[in-house]
């Protein structure tokens, strides 16, 4: 495999690992809206392990990328570097926020909770990942 074939696997990496954690995450707060809460708890359990995987590949690729484009980067006082930094902001408030989430969620599942509060932390979620998410659009296309 040559180097181009590579930074595109990685880049491919990286937009699924998103798209898995984004999706996930729409998926569970509108399930967590139409369904009573007892039966998304089960759901969201399974979608916290497909989150913490993909977070896993998502950091590893993003490593990979920056590697891969380092050099060519715009500096961290351009437009550029500044949406960069606050994409980094973000992806740390999400992975603050989503330990917390994870737990609760375990907790939930163990004890047979009502699953009150999933709503609201799903939608917390995916608004988090819809920021990201504008952020690396920008970063693309900018």
């Amino acid at each position: 495999m040559d180097h181009q074939q590579l930074v595109l696997a990685v880049r491919y990496l990286h937009v699924a690992a998103m798209a898995t954690t984004f999706g996930g995450a729409l998926l569970i707060t509108w399930l967590a809206w139409r369904l009573p809460a007892a039966r998304i708890v089960d759901v969201a359990l399974r979608y916290e392990q497909l989150f913490w995987l993909a977070i896993g590949v998502l950091v590893m690729t993003g490593v990979g990328n920056l590697g891969a484009f380092g050099d060519g980067l715009p500096a961290p006082a351009s437009g550029w570097g500044r949406a960069f930094i606050a994409k980094l902001v973000l992806i740390a408030a999400l992975l603050i926020v989503s330990l917390p989430r994870s737990l609760a969620v375990a907790r939930m599942a163990a004890t047979s909770a009502s699953g009150a509060g999933v709503r609201s932390i799903y939608t917390a979620t995916s608004g988090l990942l819809a920021g990201i998410v504008a952020l690396a659009l920008e970063l693309a296309h900018g």
